[in-house]
């Protein structure tokens, strides 16, 4: 089916899953308008690109009523875990209000795709359908899933899908790239001892594919319904080793986790005291803590994905070396 002539307004084009979704709707012949405080990272499809903040209503309005989507996907977003107060998230919570409220005025829309988060419950604690029985990981979790009851409340007419993307990873990905990545790199990387920890991952390519099938798909199958973004369920053992064998062509070093509990206390007392240390608490309770998705509706409607767990680490590691990341500065 012919995508030319359909528009679709992307709002968080130019960050990590952005960028990548902005390229393929390009590629798939849609029209494509990118609002964003910031340029695209990758430096690319910056035609697409209009310096528009969310939280700002009235230029929002002005310029998505000149160019009347047919569809929107919803991807702006603060995204830190590190805030200390729900209004950190205005971007999250008003600059939604304010996208779901044009969405309201826009006469050819036929699809929203509001982008949540897993964090909309906590790692560990059991999975509801329920909303009210989910309980949100940090104020981030929490804008995010008021941003999701706004969904529900404020589109009036319009059908609405939301997205809760898992733990996306590959090329121009800003944490990973300067944190995980580059320590395996440098030998720095120790894995706990009889990990068991099944977490869910999604490669970004493979993610903004399922968004762009869900745009595509019949809307009695996607309406007021909840999809995760991802690839299967995976052990963490088995991902992280794919990175240390590709970086540095050797197994992965595996140390007790008591070991690495006693460093997680200390690299919280260092970094309370500004010594930046790459172990502490939270990301302690991360490594140990299993966190799957549940993916099987994801996975029933749209298929699997097109690139294989092998290809996607191989891309990603070539891209680290091509832009030489694994020293922590971008080129």
């Amino acid at each position: 089916m012919s995508n030319c002539g359909k528009r679709i307004l992307v709002t968080g084009g130019s960050g990590f899953i952005g960028v990548h979704l902005v390229e393929l709707l390009i590629l798939q012949n849609y029209e494509v308008m990118n609002i964003d405080i910031q340029a695209p990272i990758n430096g690319r499809n910056v035609e697409s690109w209009k310096n528009v903040s969310i939280t700002d209503a009235d230029f929002l309005r002005q310029e998505c009523l000149k160019f009347d989507p047919h569809y929107i996907v919803h991807l702006g977003a603060t995204t830190t875990q590190n805030a200390t107060s729900i209004l950190d998230f205005e971007v999250n919570i008003k600059g939604t209000e304010n996208i779901l409220g044009v969405a309201n005025a826009l006469k050819n829309l036929k699809k929203v795709v509001f982008t949540s988060t897993q964090y909309v419950n906590t790692p560990g604690y059991p999975y509801s359908e329920d909303l009210s029985e989910l309980r949100p990981y940090g104020f981030y979790g929490e804008s995010k899933l008021r941003g999701e009851k706004m969904t529900a409340e404020l589109l009036l007419r319009t059908n609405w899908t939301v997205i809760r993307p898992t733990t996306i990873w590959g090329p121009w990905h800003p944490v990973l790239s300067d944190g995980l990545w580059n320590e395996i790199a440098k030998g720095r990387y120790f894995h706990p001892k009889s990990d068991k920890a099944v977490k869910t991952y999604g490669y970004v390519k493979n993610a903004v594919w399922q968004i762009s099938r869900i745009l595509e798909i019949d809307n009695s199958d996607t309406d007021r319904k909840v999809f995760y973004i991802g690839d299967d369920n995976i052990s963490q053992d088995k991902w992280v080793s794919a990175f240390v064998f590709r970086l540095t062509n050797r197994k992965m070093r595996r140390i007790p986790k008591n070991y690495l509990f006693l460093l997680s206390e200390i690299g919280e007392l260092l970094n309370n005291h500004g010594v930046k240390f790459p172990m502490y608490r939270s990301r302690y309770r991360n490594l140990i803590t299993s966190n799957p998705s549940p993916l099987a509706s994801t996975l029933k409607l749209l298929g699997p994905s097109p690139t294989s767990f092998d290809d996607a680490v191989d891309e990603t590691c070539s891209w680290l070396e091509k832009h030489k990341l694994l020293n922590g500065s971008v080129e």
